[in-house]
């Protein structure tokens, strides 16, 4: 599975090109689909100049930042997991407050799997931000 910076699609298995706006992943292709690195000009195999336009370059910052909050923020859910689990042992109306806490425990874990969804947006909106601020 694949994300496009460029239109915020996600297409499914090894594709080369996003399937709605065409962009490549970080390759460039000739017409015979070979695959050269960004910054080629001419095709290395078949000297083709028609080469695809990649989607926009992530910063290596912004990788680091989306992997961070998916640790820290996984740490901080199982930790609360832990010390709620073991605060609802010593309270006297256990299986209500189970309940309760399974359920917002639940919405949590659940958030927290969407969060490279929310977190490529804002990456995707910043680099469109960026992008306008070139064309002027």
């Amino acid at each position: 599975m694949k994300f496009c910076y460029q239109c915020g699609r996600v297409t499914a298995g090894e594709a080369l090109f996003c399937s709605s706006c065409g962009r490549t992943y970080d390759v460039k292709l000739c017409p015979r689909l070979h695959a050269n690195p960004r910054s080629a000009e001419v095709c290395s195999q078949c000297g083709s100049r028609e080469l695809s336009t990649p989607q926009p370059r992530v910063s290596v910052w912004w990788k680091v930042l989306e992997f961070l909050a998916k640790i820290v923020f996984g740490v901080f859910l199982g930790y609360l997991t832990l010390a709620g689990f073991v605060g609802l042992l010593t309270t006297p109306q256990f299986q209500n407050a189970l309940f309760v806490f399974a359920i917002l425990i639940g919405l949590l874990w659940w958030l927290w799997s969407l969060l490279p969804e929310w977190f490529r947006n804002l990456v995707r909106r910043s680099l469109r931000r960026k992008e306008r601020s070139h064309e002027r």
